[in-house]
């Protein structure tokens, strides 16, 4: 029996034996956990793997992003910005995952934070039709209706066609119109 065989029917009768107790194993590729976590739809296993992945290799970029992604998602948001700022010393000028830090700000209802968050992504990119709307979302929870309207407005130039900050905009006018003004706005003169 050549080296070979000896192998293959090693590995063979390991996944029979995985099989006949119900367990399964994992692979040892960080790649290949992350994408069986993706197959997965209990945050308990992603982060499980996600976590194996970083064991394995610990400066994993897309393991800390879906492990915060997770934990943010699962109400765990303090967690997940740690993830992200370790994701942030492996890429700094990763715009993606200053969003994602602006998304578990709101999730804390740590607003001004959010909004810095997204601000950092506006000043590179000014034109970021999902940062105007979330910096949007995060200055309407701090009452701040004025500003919110023309991060609103900003980004509805850019794309006239997004129905979903068309219909957040429509309903901010119609709540300042039954307020009857922009209270502890900045900019009370808008309407």
């Amino acid at each position: 029996m050549t080296e070979e065989n000896a192998s293959t029917k090693m590995n063979k009768a390991k996944q029979e034996e995985s099989e006949a107790t119900g367990t399964t194993e994992e692979p040892e590729d960080p790649r290949k956990l992350l994408t069986k976590a993706s197959e997965t739809d209990n945050y308990e296993d992603k982060l499980r793997l996600y976590d194996k992945a970083l064991t394995l290799d610990p400066l994993y970029f897309d393991a800390w992003i879906q492990k915060g992604f997770a934990l943010d998602r699962t109400g765990k948001s303090k967690e997940a910005l740690a993830c992200y700022d370790k994701a942030l010393e492996i890429d700094p000028e990763n715009l993606g995952i200053k969003c994602l830090k602006g998304f578990a700000f709101n999730n804390l209802k740590e607003f001004e934070k959010s909004i810095e968050s997204y601000d950092e992504v506006l000043k590179i990119k000014p034109d970021d039709v999902f940062s105007l709307y979330q910096k949007g979302l995060a200055l309407e929870n701090l009452d701040r209706y004025g500003e919110a309207m023309k991060c609103y407005d900003r980004a509805l130039e850019i794309d006239p066609t997004d129905v979903l900050i068309r219909e957040k905009q429509m309903r901010l006018l119609e709540l300042i119109y039954k307020k009857g003004t922009m209270v502890n706005s900045p900019d009370s003169g808008y309407n």
